[in-house]
């Protein structure tokens, strides 16, 4: 007969404690698991990925020999974009994209995602990094300013989160931030500042049909919202490479034990194309780093995580 133990499991949100018996095995799973203190990072496309927006694509549809102009939405246009029975309003990215570049039409249609429940796959998920304080990135083919996706963030934090949430968020970022002595100017923040500095130091955003993006990584973005596979390659680096470097120095200390960074997209394209640079350069170049992809191409999610051999 297997020896029992008695755990006592504490459920923050209920607010109780449950006292469970559970065997030597499963007791090992959870030592395990209790050693392994990950640093987690996560890649969030926007539409669809975490809110279905009502931004619309103006687009041609061919209807005999002739085009007929037509609005869709990003959710349509991952399926219609390389049909050859569609095409660019007048094949101009500027006239297609135009609600996709100011920051107006952004931050309407984001609070109408938000007050109308419109969350997509990864709601959840991009949700509880920002509780947990992880480093993050924002991995759009929009067209906004850099500031404006981050502002787009500090709404979601205000219209989603609970007071509750926030201060949970708030306590994680603080534990998170003294880790590091570059961050002691945090301890004398309050909390709206230090969530402020946490969407600044913690927080990645690339617009990757912006002219921000195409000059900071010398690329030519002016078609990029249609074809973003590319652009969105060059964040993944850019983001990981900036992970990496950030956590090393916590891992060599003993802070983690093990760091992941996680990649989420709706768009077939954009998942294949990530798997596959993920796969065949990222992991060769970071074997330190578990990587997961999250598919949510078919409004599940599903999951791929790629690890060295």
């Amino acid at each position: 007969m297997g020896f029992f133990y008695a755990v006592t499991i504490f459920i923050i949100k209920s607010n109780y404690m449950k006292k469970l018996i559970i065997n030597e095995q499963q007791l090992n799973t959870i030592k395990k698991y209790l050693n392994e203190i990950s640093s987690r990072s996560y890649i969030f496309d926007w539409d669809d990925n975490i809110l279905f927006m009502p931004t619309k694509i103006k687009m041609d549809k061919k209807v005999g020999s002739d085009w007929k102009p037509v609005d869709v939405s990003t959710e349509e246009f991952a399926q219609v974009r390389t049909s050859p029975d569609y095409r660019l309003r007048n094949n101009d990215p500027a006239v297609a994209f135009a609600d996709f570049k100011e920051s107006e039409p952004f931050f309407v249609d984001a609070k109408k995602a938000m007050d109308s429940k419109s969350f997509a796959p990864s709601f959840g998920k991009f949700k509880e990094a920002l509780m947990y304080g992880n480093h993050f990135a924002i991995n759009t083919a929009r067209g906004h300013k850099p500031e404006v996706l981050r502002q787009g963030v500090r709404l979601f934090i205000d219209e989603v989160l609970s007071p509750q949430e926030k201060a949970f968020m708030v306590r994680n970022i603080r534990k998170e931030m003294a880790k590091d002595r570059f961050f002691d100017r945090a301890k004398d923040l309050n909390d709206d500042q230090l969530i402020d500095l946490y969407l600044h130091e913690f927080g990645e955003y690339y617009p990757v049909s912006s002219e921000e993006f195409g000059e900071r990584f010398g690329l030519e973005t002016s078609g990029g919202a249609a074809n973003p596979e590319h652009a969105k390659k060059v964040a993944i680096e850019h983001f990981t490479d900036k992970v990496f470097n950030n956590v090393k120095k916590l891992v060599d200390s003993g802070h983690y034990t093990k760091v992941s960074i996680g990649f989420s997209d709706d768009d077939l394209r954009n998942v294949r194309a990530s798997e596959s640079f993920i796969e065949d350069e990222l992991k060769h170049m970071y074997p330190e780093v578990n990587f997961v992809v999250y598919d949510t191409s078919e409004g599940g999610k599903r999951k791929l995580v790629i690890e060295k051999e």
